[in-house]
């Protein structure tokens, strides 16, 4: 913890002028064990025009925060007792406020923990390193919205919920575990070249399971194939359906299955069935654990891709053997995965990582998909960066096949007669 004599940068008394263009003035909560800072960040804090209170304990802090409804928390990360990790993995279970993390221990250390806290789910606005300095809060308030009190972190819908094999059985029998389709879009000239597929089971005495609940059960009791060939299926079914036959779906597939001998020949059958070619099928593979991939595993993607599938890294960057899977297997796409996103316009090391990753793609002939795009923002950056491809929120959400004829309907380009986005 710095001194308090070190802590402010700017000592002027100048009031800022400017407000935040809000129908609701956003109410802010300081969190911090040193009374001149503490008193410091409220004032400079009211100085924008927002109502501000402060806490100098965890205890204390969150007593007044589930007292009174604050839209905006302030959190010092070196405090005596409790630390401020501590008190925003509290957070993340039960709070939807937006966060500001401030520390004096470097800007880097206060990166990682944002991109910590984000991963658990936390709405982090953005950090504030010490000293203080007026203009950087001002600007990070600046981006402060109201939220609704009522609103509470989602969860599962039955956290509870035991999940028998022979529950999961039926239901990918049933087609209860049904695929949704995600676009993805060519950033060049914002073209739908393709679709990802998930898995979302449907319950209709459970209502939405996520999959976080029901694949590691597949993957444990032998159920990988029976899944992984369901949404295949229904993928096909919904790729043979549309007039444009250069459209693709990526489908995740665990190296399990690849190697499994019944795969081969029930891949073959369902392309015959829906009168698709393997170019029509990506396969998505995700990240090995810490052994990397054997001979049969390797054997397995090289006849994928001898037959003219193609095959896609995903998530690079977040396991153990990227880099050699990347020289081992001919993968032809490689998946920026959305936690390297995140951050891609605040952050300048995010921006470098992700251009050595469209750089090391580029290299091995790859095109690069980056994954997890939320904002317009988002989208140029990735483009300047040299992605070729974008998946996310802001382009479309994944969506029940039923919906998917719609929804190229009206986004259909005159011209062409295919799916075309505008991005700006």
């Amino acid at each position: 913890m710095l001194h308090t004599r070190t802590l402010i940068a700017a000592h002027d008394t100048q009031a800022v002028s400017d407000t935040l263009a809000q129908d609701v003035t956003p109410s802010v909560l300081v969190l911090d064990d040193e009374a001149a800072v503490r008193e410091t960040l409220c004032a400079m804090v009211r100085s924008c025009g927002l109502s501000a209170k402060c806490a100098a304990t965890a205890e204390q802090f969150f007593e007044t925060l589930h007292a009174t409804h604050f839209d905006l928390v302030i959190i010092d990360l070196q405090m005596p007792g409790c630390d401020g990790l501590e008190v925003i993995s509290r957070l993340a279970q039960t709070e939807t406020c937006q966060v500001i993390i401030t520390s004096g221990s470097g800007k880097r250390i206060l990166k990682s923990v944002q991109l910590s806290a984000e991963a658990s789910g936390v709405n982090v606005l953005g950090i504030l390193p010490k000293p203080l300095r007026r203009q950087h809060l001002k600007d990070l308030l600046s981006c402060a919205e109201p939220c609704k009190k009522s609103a509470q972190r989602e969860t599962p819908p039955e956290p509870d919920l035991k999940i028998c094999i022979d529950m999961l059985r039926d239901a990918i029998a049933k087609r209860e575990i049904t695929c949704f389709l995600q676009p993805k879009v060519r950033l060049g000239d914002g073209k739908v070249y393709g679709f990802e597929a998930l898995a979302r089971w449907l319950s209709p005495e459970h209502g939405v399971i996520p999959p976080d609940q029901f694949v590691p059960l597949a993957s444990e009791n032998g159920l990988e194939l029976d899944l992984t060939l369901s949404i295949l299926d229904q993928s096909m079914e919904c790729l043979g359906s549309l007039s444009d036959t250069s459209l693709s779906v990526a489908v995740n597939i665990p190296l399990r299955v690849c190697t499994d001998p019944r795969f081969d020949k029930a891949l073959t059958a369902l392309l015959d069935v829906h009168g698709l070619l393997p170019k029509h099928i990506m396969f998505e593979v995700t990240e090995a654990g810490p052994s990397g991939i054997d001979h049969a595993e390797l054997n397995a993607l090289l006849r994928l891709r001898l037959k003219g599938h193609r095959l896609s890294i995903d998530d690079f960057g977040t396991g153990a053997s990227s880099l050699e899977r990347l020289i081992r297997i001919p993968f032809d796409e490689l998946k920026i995965d959305r936690l390297f996103v995140r951050n891609i316009d605040k952050s300048r090391d995010a921006r470098s990582l992700i251009r050595n990753l469209v750089q090391m793609g580029k290299l091995f002939g790859m095109t690069v998909t980056i994954e997890g795009v939320e904002t317009p923002t988002s989208i140029l950056i990735s483009r300047k960066l040299g992605c070729d491809n974008a998946q996310g929120y802001v382009l479309a959400r994944p969506m029940p096949i039923s919906k998917l004829q719609d929804w190229m309907l009206e986004n259909r380009a005159p011209e062409t007669h295919q799916c075309k986005l505008q991005l700006h």
